[in-house]
């Protein structure tokens, strides 16, 4: 299943360069876990070696997730719902000893983090009431089963997680935490809406203009890895885009939520990596980060919410006639249930010599990246043509068309 999972839901492989980074800026925590799941620096992307990871990607990739704890730490909620929490430490951290940390993430993340975290603070005699719970952010009923047990507000968080995200995904995403927020209070705070400044603002600050090569390849490199093209969803502004900012604010008006923006200088503490800068780079980062923000999103208490309708549960039929596959699906298809697509797709392939599939869709309501990547894996091995989609609803067609899924596969 492990397989099944990685295959479907490959992002978490920027999740763990995530951790490389922060081990490379000094994090002491990052470098105990590093070890602790076997995770070799030069193999992070892709087999490129240590060196690429520059000290510029170290520099804000540690910015960011210092200046968000001490931002985390200051908030009122007691509850702070990491979304994407990856393998960061940030359930180890002192700065949140007070707060009831759950992490979220995909189960092949949670699987590894659950018991690797309650050794380490039970090894440090640590009471952080710290949870890990697997669930799929664009899947309501998921996202909130997460939650069960809480009670009062909390503060939603997430950082680098929109990278990650389709232009539907982000929007199911949006629409899902405003519900949260709804019926517990509280807000959510990301620096991720302008990860493209800060990152490249860091670098330029860091080790100059010529660093943005490297970064540009990792994203790339990053991108091939997860069949997503980093940051190319309407909640992200692009560095050097400024026709971006009109469709944030759209996208944001459209799920109901209002922003406020956060100066994220007013939480930069002094950080790790600065022992490994001087004092130019170090003074041009701090006046990178006064003109960069965290944005914290709050339900709009004026906007009409749509009728939602319930998630339907995830159901798979095959069925074979001579060298044709046909899939009924129904239900959803995203990261917690792709891999039973996949595993139902590949069982079939291998016991039958098959030329063309055709999947049903018609009870289908709604299909993630992870869903997508298994009608390319079909594809890759029936051929261009042979995969046939019948039955797909509005939605599902846009999310087609957005991804270019249109041109791959036969849509009827």
């Amino acid at each position: 299943m492990d397989e099944l999972r990685e295959r479907t839901n490959p992002s978490h492989i920027g999740a763990k360069s995530t951790l490389v980074y922060l081990m490379g800026a000094g994090d002491w925590d990052a470098t105990v876990m590093a070890r602790e799941l076997d995770i070799d620096p030069n193999t992070v992307f892709g087999g490129e070696k240590r060196e690429a990871l520059t000290l510029g990607m170290m520099a804000t990739v540690n910015a960011s997730y210092e200046i968000m704890n001490e931002l985390l730490a200051a908030v009122p909620e007691k509850t702070v719902v990491d979304l994407g929490c990856g393998y960061t430490p940030r359930a180890l951290i002192p700065e949140l000893e007070q707060k009831h940390y759950i992490g979220c993430d995909l189960p092949i993340v949670i699987d590894e983090m659950a018991p690797l975290v309650k050794k380490l603070l039970v090894k440090r005699n640590r009471p952080v009431p710290a949870e890990y719970k697997a669930a799929d952010f664009t899947n309501y009923t998921s996202l909130r089963a997460a939650l069960d047990g809480v009670e009062g507000p909390v503060c939603i968080t997430s950082q680098s997680t929109l990278d990650y995200l389709t232009q539907s995904e982000v929007r199911q995403l949006c629409a899902n935490v405003r519900r949260v927020l709804v019926e517990f209070g509280g807000r959510w705070v990301t620096p991720d809406v302008e990860a493209g400044d800060r990152t490249v603002n860091t670098l330029i600050a860091v080790v100059g203009a010529d660093a943005l090569r490297d970064v540009m390849s990792a994203f790339d490199t990053l991108s091939g890895q997860t069949d997503v093209v980093v940051g190319d969803n309407d909640m992200i502004i692009r560095y050097g885009y400024e026709n971006d900012i009109p469709k944030c604010a759209a996208l944001l008006k459209e799920v109901g939520l209002k922003a406020k923006k956060v100066p994220m200088g007013r939480y930069m503490p002094e950080l790790k990596v600065f022992s490994k800068l001087n004092e130019e780079q170090k003074n041009a980062m701090k006046k990178a980060y006064e003109t960069l923000n965290v944005w914290e999103l709050t339900p709009d208490p004026d906007w009409q919410e749509p009728e939602v309708k319930t998630d339907g549960e995830f159901g798979i039929d095959t069925a074979v006639s001579g060298t044709e596959l046909t899939v009924t699906l129904r239900g959803r298809v995203d990261s917690l249930t792709a891999p039973e697509f996949l595993a139902a797709f590949e069982k079939v392939a291998g016991e039958n010599a098959l030329t063309a599939a055709t999947v049903d869709m018609s009870n289908l309501e709604y299909i993630s990246s992870a869903g997508l990547r298994v009608l390319l894996i079909m594809t890759k091995r029936l051929g261009t043509g042979h995969v046939i989609v019948t039955g797909a609803n509005e939605l599902i067609r846009s999310i087609f068309e957005q991804t270019g899924y249109d041109n791959i596969l036969r849509i009827r």
